[in-house]
């Protein structure tokens, strides 16, 4: 799983053999069953797999940028959560 993007009452996975399968659950209920030190609400609309995330940047409005090429906004309210995760995701990743 690259990311996960809602679409209304429906979730769509985003894979990393650039299959998407839609699912009809919303993203909350993926959010508590997911690895919280891996994948991150980033925005209303996106969960982000940390390990898919290439960079970041704040040119216009935080961005994260994936290994797929792909760019998605984070929101100003999930800002200071994506960083902390960031964060402890790059320490425990380090320790291995």
């Amino acid at each position: 799983i690259i990311y996960i993007e809602a679409d209304s009452n429906y979730s769509v996975f985003h894979l990393s053999n650039h299959e998407k399968i839609t699912v009809s659950k919303v993203l909350r209920e993926f959010e508590e069953v997911l690895p919280s030190e891996q994948f991150v609400r980033i925005h209303k609309s996106s969960i982000i797999n940390l390990n898919h995330l290439r960079e970041y940047n704040s040119k216009n409005g935080l961005q994260a940028l994936l290994k797929n090429g792909e760019s998605i906004n984070v929101s100003r309210r999930r800002a200071s959560d994506f960083y902390e995760k960031i964060k402890l995701f790059t320490k425990s990743n380090s320790e291995h």
